[in-house]
């Protein structure tokens, strides 16, 4: 139980600073080589994070032995820190810049 709730913690919070990133970042040519390098890793991680939140509704998680726990809570909390860096700089950038990019 404590295993499913730190998933829907670690997955919300990915999905919550994806969703903040593209709100604020709002790409115009989402095409291009820049905007790819830039913006699409968020849009995988948050299609990611619905996905894994989808399945775990549907099916429950089940914890296995620890090293496996320990390994997906660390990646989850691992990307969670990268996504939560790029909203956090992002936020500093456009205070930096006020006339949007």
């Amino acid at each position: 139980m404590l295993y499913t709730a730190t998933l829907y913690v670690l997955l919300v919070t990915a999905l919550a600073a994806s969703v903040s990133f593209f709100a604020l970042h709002r790409p115009r040519r989402f095409f291009r080589a820049v905007e790819i390098n830039a913006s699409w890793w968020v849009l995988v991680v948050a299609l990611w994070s619905v996905r894994s939140l989808v399945l775990i509704s549907i099916r429950g998680a089940s914890a296995g032995p620890w090293w496996d726990v320990l390994i997906s809570l660390g990646l989850l909390g691992a990307i969670d820190a990268l996504l939560l860096v790029r909203l956090v700089t992002y936020i500093g950038y456009l205070r930096n810049h006020p006339e949007r990019p």
